[in-house]
């Protein structure tokens, strides 16, 4: 193929698309010795390889174009002319060696442009841009990237524009991955990536927010469309601080539902905002104050219902240009009436974006669709407050109030009872009817019928607990005399105890040996009175196993039900001021 027929003097842009090439005829630049092209393009074709040593013939090419191909391998010798490279939608696994030796020479010295959008590039490493020492933008959209390891920029000097982009794997991001302190704009959209959380579910960290863009101070424009942002403030600010010089922020459908305060101060240069799509109800009116250079504020398609005289800064809405709360479902209520007054009043309706056609209002039903700017609440509407408001509020109130007080009953009663129990007994105290020193004829302040299944934690709980304050308490086999039969012991050390504990479970109704110890505690219950004996529910105890005895029993002398959590310490409190409460105290209803 021979280009001498051609007045190469006038030719800028030369165009091999869709040939059906395999790869370059060997002699096609032979006569463009010395030549400048705007633009060469060898899109749609089925090249695999492309050998960049035949180009070398020209003097400079602005734009080498080799879209939509089957591209495995770039040979990019020959190709020190060439400005702008667009290698998008083909097969590339890796970024091609643009090293012309191990010392760093680079092979395509006048590069300022590469985009290499939809290949399969699956991992970057720092050795992958080394010698691409002019480069000012790249981008990588669509590849296969899941992770963004640590300074893979860092070697791009002069990089400006960095576009990585619809990558939905990407699940992680080195802390230095963004080093490169020349970098100015970053497009980073549709990625899906999970700035909510710095860790997956297997622990692995999957972002670091203050190291995120640390090195990239002079970032002047960024865009996180279509991730998610943090949800908590504390992580969305760190995020976001070391960006003080940003002029340009997007995070349009990011999943913001609240705005941090104090952010966007640190951004004294920031011109335009955007965050349009997100969750947005309302915001603490700090969160725009002192933004003196944005031009630009974009909160449409939000969940915004109400702005009022706090939502902007009245210098604000006086320096903005373009105030963009279109698509939100606004409240016509008296709560909006500030708003659609200020409208008419004022000139802000110049810059608000796509008024009025798109502000229209969501509730109440009846008018639904109505457009605010027909929406024309008088101070006379807006004044009285609706007796049968008040009404419904009152009875709303009660009802819940009843209802919270009736869990409350339902799900406390063990402690409620408790609770009186013990109010009951420091009342009688501060009377003067209960003496807590009438123990002192007894050897045992306390004598523990329990049945051997209960033995854990009788031992573990209640022993410790009553002895952590004194109380000398008596309970089978470790007090009793060796060589004395059980029943012989059970009755001595019964008649040396103050009081007689009596831990009731499903257990212990089972026992017939426990079933013995209560007839023999009944006697002595009515010798000295209901407040000889303790008794504990220490499990609920189900009516199948329930005997005549106990019922009897229960239904005359006071019990306390074991309370773990919440009530425990009310329990052990009550218990210790029944084992020391005399016998003859003023009558008590049966807990």
């Amino acid at each position: 193929m021979s280009f001498k027929s051609l007045n190469k003097q006038v030719m800028d842009t030369v165009n091999f698309i869709n040939n059906g090439w395999t790869m370059l005829p060997m002699d096609l630049f032979s006569d463009f010795r010395n030549y400048t092209l705007e633009k060469i393009m060898f899109n749609d074709n089925t090249f695999l390889t492309f050998n960049g040593s035949l180009m070398s013939e020209f003097s400079e090419i602005h734009q080498l174009s080799i879209e939509r191909n089957e591209l495995v391998f770039l040979n990019a010798s020959g190709l020190h002319s060439v400005i702008k490279l667009i290698l998008s939608t083909n097969n590339m696994f890796e970024i091609p060696n643009f090293c012309a030796d191990e010392a760093g020479q680079s092979l395509v010295p006048k590069l300022s442009r590469l985009d290499m959008t939809d290949n399969a590039i699956r991992k970057l490493r720092p050795s992958s841009f080394k010698c691409l020492h002019n480069l000012k933008k790249l981008t990588l959209d669509k590849n296969r990237l899941m992770i963004l390891e640590n300074r893979i920029f860092s070697s791009l000097t002069n990089l400006e524009s960095l576009s990585i982009s619809w990558i939905p794997h990407l699940s992680v991001i080195k802390p230095g991955a963004f080093n490169c302190s020349s970098l100015q704009v970053l497009i980073f959209v549709h990625n899906g990536f999970r700035f909510d959380k710095e860790k997956n579910n297997k622990g692995k960290h999957l972002f670091n927010p203050s190291e995120l863009f640390v090195n990239t101070q002079s970032l002047m424009e960024l865009d996180l469309t279509n991730n998610y942002m943090a949800k908590d403030p504390g992580i969305f600010r760190q995020m976001l601080y070391p960006i003080s010089n940003v002029t340009k922020l997007i995070l349009q459908s990011t999943h913001i539902a609240s705005l941090p305060e104090g952010l966007f101060q640190e951004m004294p240069f920031l011109e335009t905002l955007n965050l349009k799509g997100n969750k947005i109800t309302t915001w603490n009116q700090s969160v725009f104050e002192n933004l003196k250079s944005l031009r630009k504020l974009y909160l449409d398609g939000n969940h915004i219902r109400v702005i009022n005289e706090s939502s902007f800064p009245i210098q604000l809405l006086h320096s903005l240009k373009e105030l963009d709360i279109s698509h939100n479902e606004f409240w016509c209520t008296c709560a909006q009436k500030w708003f659609v007054d200020y409208c008419r009043s004022s000139n802000i309706s110049k810059i608000l974006t796509h008024w009025p056609n798109l502000y229209s209002c969501g509730y109440p039903e009846d008018k639904k669709h109505l457009q605010l700017v027909d929406y024309k609440p008088t101070d006379a509407d807006c004044s009285a407050w609706s007796p049968i408001l008040t009404i419904i509020i009152v009875i709303v109130v009660s009802l819940f109030l009843m209802t919270v007080v009736l869990i409350l009953m339902l799900n406390c009663q063990a402690n409620i009872r408790n609770l009186i129990y013990l109010f009951r007994v420091s009342s009688w105290k501060r009377k003067g009817y209960i003496r807590l020193n009438s123990s002192e004829s007894f050897e045992y302040d306390a004598f523990v019928i329990y049945c051997d299944s209960d033995r854990k934690w009788v031992h573990s709980e209640l022993l410790k607990r009553l002895e952590e304050i004194d109380l000398k308490v008596c309970v089978h086999y470790r007090d009793f005399d060796v060589g004395e039969s059980i029943t012989d012991n059970i009755t001595n050390y019964v008649g040396k105890s103050w009081k007689v504990i009596v831990v009731m479970s499903n257990n212990f109704t089972k026992s017939e040996w426990c079933q013995w110890e209560l007839d023999l505690v009944q006697e002595r219950r009515r010798r000295y009175g209901k407040n000889a004996l303790v008794l504990i529910m220490q499990s609920q105890i189900d009516s199948s196993h329930m005997t005549n005895s106990i019922r009897s029993l229960l239904d005359t002398t006071p019990h306390l039900q074991y309370q773990q959590g919440l009530g425990e310490d009310l329990f052990w409190s009550v218990i210790t001021k029944a084992v020391m409460k005399p016998f003859k105290d003023p009558p008590t209803a049966i807990l």
